[in-house]
């Protein structure tokens, strides 16, 4: 297929309608390919030379010079007394999963951008190829994900900072603990101005504090590189989660156009040629969802870990936040639903194409007998012998009762912290 018959082409395809999203996450250095925000898929392109990856890079070795701090700071704080006591687990490991998870989900964005324009130049083969059944409108739908996701991310990300960089009050004390082991010192060492260089020490301080071995060890520049790598690093664990759903949904449009397309002719006489034609259509959506698998499903894997990690570690501290402060407990409740609805969003909408690709198989039980050929059954034995979803890692299928596993997980492992901090 040339650029003229992409053009020609029916739809718009899915490029088109996530193009901006993607465009957006380019800024923060998370998908650097070049030519994202073209209609034109043979305009997309990858390059190691190219500002926007080199700025993924340095973005990456940011992330990776904070998480070799944040880990020593997991492995020396690790131990018993963490173990037991009230939100010393996520304190000790908080820090080393969010950056680690960054980057990982980093570096697989930087290898998916590699084959990305090839990708997306065979998905746009299979929508051409699929132009009579109509292409499927995305793009509300996926404007309207990525608004509602990022804004809720943000609110969160938002209210997450304030919490901690309020001007005195018990949290300066708690970092100066952190931070000094002299008694004789006072709290008023950080900055309890409303400027934004105080917002820089107070937030570097007081979130980051595994970085500083001391207040003399800050500045206002490693405060502005901290507060830029934590926000690039909130995007990016958002935009995961983001991007599986955008793939997802479209994937699963494809599948529904052929489903409905066979609805519309069900229980009519059919040529050969015709059932043919479906068959192929099938095959080329299942070559298409094996294929897109193929390179995201460590993507998916990382984003179901990291967000029954810190469902678990959220709600516990939502349960030890209840003697805290009113506001501190509604953000914990807040970040925890939050986390909830992001997690089951990604797994409906990643189970949609395992979904949608069983409903063809009673629309082929609907053919009328003379109408049956070796085309039809060929067909059949296609649908009933595959298994059409995303998998994480190929180790487990995203299937709408995967909801269910990952549920009882994260009672599981509530309930082991839950008894840990129990046993002090």
């Amino acid at each position: 297929m040339s650029p003229t018959d992409y053009r020609n082409g029916a739809g718009t395809g899915v490029h088109y309608y996530i193009r901006y999203v993607l465009t957006f996450a380019s800024v923060f250095g998370v998908f650097p390919v070049s030519g994202i925000y073209k209609r034109d898929v043979y305009k997309l392109s990858f390059s190691w030379l190219s500002p926007v990856t080199i700025y993924s890079v340095l973005l990456f070795c940011g992330f990776a010079a904070i998480e070799i701090f944040s880990l020593d700071y997991t492995i020396r704080n690790l131990n018993q007394d963490n173990l037991t006591a009230k939100g010393g687990i996520k304190k000790a490991t908080s820090g080393s999963i969010f950056y680690g998870n960054a980057c990982c989900a980093l570096w697989m964005f930087i290898k998916l951008a590699k084959k990305w324009p090839k990708l997306m130049q065979d998905w746009r083969s299979v929508e051409v190829s699929m132009k009579r059944f109509g292409a499927p409108l995305l793009g509300w739908k996926s404007t309207n994900l990525a608004v509602v996701l990022l804004t809720l991310a943000f609110a969160e990300h938002g209210l997450h900072n304030w919490l901690n960089t309020r001007p005195g009050g018990k949290d300066d004390i708690a970092a100066m603990s952190l931070l000094d082991h002299d008694a004789n010192t006072s709290f008023v060492l950080i900055d309890q101005s409303v400027s934004f260089i105080g917002y820089l020490e107070r937030f570097s301080l007081k979130t980051h504090w595994y970085l500083y071995d001391d207040y003399t060890s800050y500045n206002p520049v490693k405060g502005f590189l901290v507060m830029w790598l934590s926000l690039s690093a909130t995007f990016l664990w958002n935009f995961t989660d983001l991007f599986i759903m955008l793939v997802s949904s479209a994937l699963a449009a494809q599948f529904k156009k052929l489903t409905n397309a066979m609805l519309s002719v069900r229980g009519q006489m059919l040529t050969m040629s015709q059932w043919r034609e479906y068959r192929e259509t099938y095959t080329s959506l299942t070559h298409l969802v094996k294929k897109i698998d193929d390179h995201i499903n460590i993507i998916v894997a990382l984003s179901i870990g990291s967000n029954i990690y810190f469902i678990c570690a959220q709600l516990i501290t939502e349960i030890d936040s209840i003697k805290h402060s009113y506001f501190r407990t509604l953000f914990y409740m807040y970040s925890f639903l939050f986390l909830v609805f992001r997690t089951t969003a990604v797994v409906m909408q990643a189970s949609a194409i395992n979904d949608e690709s069983k409903k063809i198989v009673p629309e082929i039980f609907m053919c009328p007998t003379h109408s049956y050929s070796i085309e039809t059954q060929r067909f059949l034995q296609e649908v009933t012998s595959d298994y059409v979803a995303l998998t994480g890692l190929k180790m487990f299928s995203i299937t709408r009762n995967f909801l269910l596993g990952v549920a009882g997980a994260i009672l599981t492992y509530e309930i082991v912290l839950i008894q840990l901090q129990n046993t002090k």
